[in-house]
C-alpha cells in the first residue's frame, strides 16, 4: 500500500510551508513527505494515528498542525515581549518533519479495537519496534541534502525524550514544549493524564 498525493496536496495539508523563505527547503520538507507517502502500508495521511498509545483517537497530520502553529505562535510572543529573534525557515520545516518516521511506525489493523473517533485502528510496525523515533527522520534531511541539514536534524532528534540529545537551541525548545503541549492536548481529551505530571528532573 502506499498513499497517492503530489506536492500540491502536501501543501495544503501545512499551509506554513509557504511561509518558508529558502525554496530549497521547502521543496524538500515536501519531497520527504512524498517519499513517505511511497513508503507507508497506510492509504491516506488523514487516517495515521498520532500514536497507538493514549494518543490513538489523534491524527498524525492535526498533530504537526497543532505543533505548528503552537510553536509559531510561542516565537511571535517571544519576539514581541522579550525581543527573542527565531529561524523562522528552520522552526517550521522542523515542525513539519518532527514526526515523519510515523507513517512507518505504524499500519492499518482493520481487526483491530476501534479508537472511538474516525480514527481507524492500527498496529506496531517491525520498524516502530526496533527504530528510535526521530532517527528516521534526521535521516531523510541528510539524504535530501537539506540546507542547515545538521541543524535541522538536531532539532527533529532532540524533540522526543527517546533521544539521549537534548535541545541546544531556542528553536529547538519551542519545537519541543510545543510537541509536549500538542501531546498533552490530545491525552486529555482522551481521558489521560498530561505528559506534564508525569515530568521527571534531571
Amino acid at each position: 500500500m502506499a498513499i497517492q498525493t503530489n506536492a500540491e496536496e502536501i501543501r495544503a495539508l501545512f499551509p506554513e510551508l509557504e511561509q518558508i523563505e529558502d525554496l530549497a527547503l521547502r521543496d524538500g520538507v515536501v519531497d520527504i513527505w512524498l517519499d513517505l507517502a511511497a513508503e507507508t502500508a497506510w492509504e491516506r495521511f488523514e487516517d495515521i494515528p498520532k500514536n497507538l498509545k493514549d494518543e490513538k483517537h489523534m491524527t498524525l497530520i492535526g498533530h504537526v498542525q497543532g505543533v505548528t502553529q503552537m510553536a509559531l505562535a510561542m516565537a511571535d510572543i517571544a519576539k514581541r515581549l522579550h525581543g527573542i529573534q527565531v529561524d523562522r525557515d528552520l522552526l517550521i520545516a522542523s515542525c513539519i518533519l518532527h514526526d515523519i518516521s510515523k507513517p512507518l511506525e505504524s499500519a492499518p489493523d482493520p481487526g483491530g479495537p476501534p479508537t472511538g473517533t474516525s480514527v481507524p485502528p492500527g498496529k506496531i510496525t517491525e520498524f516502530g519496534e526496533k527504530i528510535q523515533h526521530a532517527v528516521y527522520g534526521a535521516h531523510k534531511i541528510w539524504e535530501k541534502q537539506l540546507p542547515k541539514a545538521t541543524e535541522l536534524a538536531h532539532l527533529v532528534i532532540t524533540h522526543t525524550r527517546t533521544s539521549n540529545t537534548r535541545s541546544g537551541s531556542y528553536e529547538a525548545a519551542l519545537l519541543f514544549y510545543a510537541d509536549w503541549v500538542d501531546s498533552d492536548a490530545g491525552i486529555v481529551l482522551g481521558g489521560g493524564t498530561p505528559l506534564a505530571s508525569k515530568w521527571v528532573e534531571e
